[in-house]
C-alpha cells in the first residue's frame, strides 16, 4: 500500500539542504518554506557555498520520514529544533 505524499508540492520538487545532512553526520534542525516557495531541510549549523545540495522532496523523506511533519509549514514560515529529540519551533520570517 502506498502513502499518500504528504506535502503539496510535486515529491521532485527541488529543495535545499546540506552535505552534514547527506553525507549522514547530521540531523535536519532547521527547516523553511521560504515566501518564494523554496524549501530548506538544513542541519542548523553554519554553512558555505560548498556545504548547499539540492535534492527532492521525496529525497527528504526518504532520508527522514519524520519531516512529513514540515508539510503544513505555510509560505514564510521555520521551523528549528535544539537537537532530535526537542520540539520543533515554528515561527514566521522577518520582513
Amino acid at each position: 500500500m502506498n502513502k499518500k505524499f504528504p506535502f503539496t508540492d510535486s515529491p521532485d520538487t527541488a529543495c535545499f539542504t546540506c552535505r552534514h545532512i547527506l553525507e549522514g553526520n547530521k540531523p535536519m534542525l532547521y527547516v523553511s518554506h521560504d515566501k518564494d516557495g523554496y524549501w530548506q531541510f538544513l542541519c542548523g549549523g553554519n554553512h558555505t557555498e560548498d556545504d548547499a545540495r539540492v535534492v527532492s522532496l521525496a529525497n527528504i523523506l526518504s532520508i527522514d520520514e519524520s519531516m512529513e511533519i514540515m508539510a503544513e509549514l505555510d509560505y514564510g514560515e521555520y521551523a528549528e529544533a535544539e537537537d532530535e529529540t526537542s520540539d520543533w519551533n515554528v515561527r514566521y520570517m522577518n520582513k
